[in-house]
């Protein structure tokens, strides 16, 4: 058996797996299923497809030991033959373990090589009319006057096809009526047994079909509703879940800029160091000032200065690695961008192109004392991290890198080197 086959879902896990066939969006697709679907036993093709995936995984197990409980029943009585029958014993048991038996070990069989359920539903319907017919040739062997002592047997297996064997209810009917034609068939014409014997046996058969037929329609009908139920509860959970998703990204996004905000910022830093001490990777830090915003903000006002800080974050995120790198608002007029994996060559030329490209916006800045436009100053600081360093000290290099950016005059890329003077 494949692993795949071993691990066992529960059927709400199933049914959220059949989303992506059924492309279902709210739960009036699924509530306009209930009506012809509950009483005909059929949904919308696409709908019925989902179900018999549902319905193969809910009830595989019971199938499979409906099959092997059938075989051992019919095997047991070979004893019977045996005691009641010992002339015609060596027909009735070529017929119980030549025949029936082998063909029950072979669907048995097929039910852990074919995932198809129609044809596992074919392949058990067919062994009910099998083992039937067996039973009636073992009726049609037996010396005169005893003919009948295994009839019985077929109100067996009419309750069998009908609710043990969890056959869905077409399947059990054409399985079950058929077993009955066959009786009618060999008893009627082949032993000429039409008579009150006969008229009883019928009797006693068709309520047994009867009986059996509103049993099995009622089983098939309460698992089409449990699996639209449970279908209706996957797509609450779904929705609960893309809700859940949209609300934890909307508190991880600075709502000005679009880029993330510090929370987020912490979240993703702690992440991708742990994985750089794993790996032995580099992990480098930008943290991006943008020059004399605050005398910026108090000549232009708010709103400029609101859409200045929108242009300088688009600008530093087109030049990170979407999916990889991070850029966040580290602060008022802070930046802070976090490269996993790259080295602090590579680092300060991703920070040289922001500067670049950040003063060629040409963002005119009357109060600046450096560029007649807005410029940015950028710490770099890059480190392999291990077990002794916690994550705060890239952020403090980066940080002291900054800080000489701007003392030594602003719009330049400035890198932490611990063996430089500060002062």
């Amino acid at each position: 058996m494949k692993k795949e086959e071993a691990e066992e879902k529960s059927p709400l896990e199933e049914a959220e797996g059949f989303f992506d066939i059924l492309t279902i969006r709210d739960e009036s697709q699924i509530e306009r299923e209930i009506g012809r679907g509950l009483l005909f036993l059929r949904f919308s093709p696409i709908m019925e497809r989902a179900f018999l995936d549902y319905y193969y995984h809910k009830f595989i197990w019971q199938i499979r030991i409906a099959i092997l409980i059938g075989i051992l029943l019919y095997a047991l009585f070979g004893v019977l033959d045996a005691v009641i029958f010992p002339e015609e014993k060596d027909v009735m048991w070529f017929i119980r373990y030549g025949v029936v038996c082998p063909a029950g070990l072979v669907v048995l069989f097929l039910t852990f090589r074919v995932r198809r359920e129609n044809l596992i539903q074919v392949a058990h319907a067919l062994l009910v009319i099998l083992a039937g017919a067996g039973i009636v040739l073992m009726i049609y062997v037996a010396p005169a006057g005893q003919a009948s002592i295994y009839y019985a047997g077929l109100m067996l297996v009419v309750f069998y096809a009908y609710t043990f064997s969890a056959m869905r209810f077409y399947y059990a009917t054409l399985s079950a009526i058929g077993v009955t034609f066959i009786y009618v068939i060999v008893h009627g014409f082949l032993l000429n047994g039409w008579g009150d014997q006969m008229l009883a046996n019928l009797f006693f058969l068709g309520s047994s079909n009867l009986i059996g037929l509103p049993v099995s329609y009622l089983l098939e009908r309460h698992s089409r509703k449990d699996f639209l139920l449970t279908m209706l509860i996957a797509l609450e959970k779904r929705k609960a879940d893309q809700l859940n998703l949209r609300l934890k990204d909307i508190s991880f996004v600075d709502g000005l800029t679009g880029t993330a905000n510090r929370h987020r910022f912490e979240e993703f830093l702690t992440k991708e160091w742990e994985r750089a001490r794993r790996n032995r990777k580099p992990i480098s830090i930008l943290l991006i000032d943008i020059d004399f915003f605050k005398e910026y903000n108090d000549l232009l006002g708010h709103l400029e200065g609101d859409e200045c800080l929108r242009k300088v974050a688009q600008t530093i995120t087109r030049h990170v690695r979407r999916g990889v790198d991070l850029v966040a608002r580290y602060g008022g007029e802070e930046f802070v961008v976090v490269l996993p994996e790259t080295n602090l060559d590579q680092a300060k030329g991703v920070a040289e192109r922001i500067r670049r490209d950040v003063k060629n916006l040409r963002i005119p800045h009357p109060a600046s004392r450096v560029s007649e436009f807005v410029t940015v100053s950028v710490g770099v600081a890059t480190l392999i991290p291990t077990d002794n360093l916690s994550k705060e000290v890239i952020v403090n290099m980066a940080d002291k890198a900054l800080y000489r950016a701007k003392r030594s005059g602003r719009n330049r890329v400035k890198v932490f080197t611990p063996y430089e003077e500060w002062s």
